[in-house]
């Protein structure tokens, strides 16, 4: 039954690609609050990565502090940032994505977000690219865990509280474009979708361990059949 499965997406090169405009929001929010430092992310592998885990590497190489008083400024910085420039003209919907959230809800699955985005920048993004954020009403962000392989047991657990029933973990589903969301969904013994649409081509995600590897999620009614079959 598709009641009993959950589906979790990923944001950035999965459901939609902002081209960079994430990363400039958040360097000019480092700018805003602390002066030209020369804010830069270069040698970080951003693919993937936790937003809260990147700002302590950024706050930590220019030896600033990153105490929680400093990380809320700075979300709140970078969501005002990212709000103001993020227009829908600067975000391309990755093929099929939205439709198969919609055909899984549809069909009475649970779809969620398990994304390294902290929450309310993740919904700037959603909103610019005209997806129906009630498509996913719950989820795990960048600031639910220090590794990305902790966000999934949290997603499944606001699942279970917003579903009000538990999701066996042969049940989930996790659809990415990177290496470390096959390794989230792998190191809790849930499946995974590694999609080809972000940095990283179709022969890395499957020897990353992806159950299956697919070029784009356009073809619907094959993803349907492999997540619910």
């Amino acid at each position: 039954m598709a009641a009993h499965h959950l589906v979790l997406f990923d944001i950035d090169g999965t459901l939609l690609r902002s081209e960079g405009a994430g990363v400039a929001a958040m360097l000019r929010a480092f700018a805003t609050i602390h002066g030209d430092r020369g804010f830069s992310f270069a040698g970080l592998e951003i693919a993937g990565a936790l937003d809260g885990v990147l700002f302590d590497r950024i706050m930590t190489q220019h030896g600033l502090p990153a105490h929680d008083e400093a990380h809320r400024e700075f979300q709140r910085t970078y969501h005002e940032e990212l709000d103001r420039t993020l227009t829908p003209d600067r975000v391309r919907r990755m093929p099929g994505a939205a439709e198969l959230a919609h055909a899984l809800a549809a069909r009475g699955a649970a779809t969620g977000l398990l994304t390294g985005n902290y929450e309310h920048t993740a919904f700037v993004k959603i909103r610019a690219a005209g997806i129906d954020r009630t498509l996913f009403p719950f989820g795990a962000y960048g600031t639910d865990g220090s590794l990305r392989r902790q966000l999934t047991p949290v997603a499944m657990a606001r699942a279970a509280a917003h579903h009000g029933r538990s999701f066996a973990a042969e049940r989930v589903t996790v659809i990415g474009d990177t290496p470390l969301d096959v390794d989230c969904a792998k190191a809790h013994g849930c499946r995974s979708i590694g999609v080809a649409t972000g940095p990283f081509p179709i022969d890395t995600l499957r020897s990353a361990g992806a159950d299956l590897a697919v070029d784009s999620l356009a073809d619907t009614d094959g993803l349907m059949r492999w997540i619910l079959g």
